[in-house]
C-alpha cells in the first residue's frame, strides 16, 4: 500500500507541511518534497511521474508526486517517535 503525504501525515498524527518540514530537516527530502534517492532504492518512497497543463501557456508541465510506502511509514513512525494513528485514516 502507498500513501499520499497528506493521508500518512494523518497517520502519523501532524499535518502534511509539518511532515515535510522535518523531512526535509532531516534531509530525507530535498527543497521540493521529494525522497532522496537512497529512501527510494530502500523501498521507503515511490515518486510517481504526473504533469499539469498550465493555463494561457497551453503547455505540460512534469511534476513528481511522493508517496509514502507501508514500509516508509513504519520507518517514519521510529524515526519521528509516534504511533500510527489507523483511526485517524479511517476517519478522512
Amino acid at each position: 500500500m502507498r500513501y499520499d503525504l497528506q493521508t500518512a501525515a494523518t497517520l502519523l498524527g501532524t499535518g502534511r507541511t509539518t511532515l515535510c518540514r522535518q523531512l526535509r530537516e532531516r534531509h530525507i527530502f530535498d527543497r521540493y518534497n521529494l525522497p532522496m534517492p537512497v529512501h527510494i532504492r530502500a523501498g521507503r518512497f515511490a515518486v510517481e511521474s504526473k504533469s499539469v497543463v498550465t493555463p494561457g501557456l497551453g503547455r505540460e508541465m512534469p511534476y513528481g508526486k511522493t508517496l509514502v510506502t507501508e514500509r516508509g511509514l513504519l520507518w517514519l513512525a521510529g524515526e519521528l517517535g509516534v504511533r500510527i494513528h489507523r483511526e485517524a485514516a479511517n476517519d478522512a
